[in-house]
């Protein structure tokens, strides 16, 4: 039987997945070195936040 995950660690596994996205996003923008780390944990945060939004129905 699969055990929950504890809530700190799914958030782990959240933050990382996001980070693995935002590095494609990343990928292709051109910008300095310096202000990857910034962008990257903006796009991060910008992804936890629409996953809180109430979903759009049609």
């Amino acid at each position: 039987m699969n055990k929950p995950i504890p809530a700190e660690e799914a958030e782990a596994e959240t933050r990382h997945q996001f980070a693995v996205r935002a590095n494609s996003i990343l990928a292709f923008i051109e910008c300095d070195e310096e202000q990857r780390p910034k962008l990257r944990e903006a796009i991060i945060e910008a992804m936890l936040w629409a996953q809180t939004q109430p979903k759009l129905t049609k």
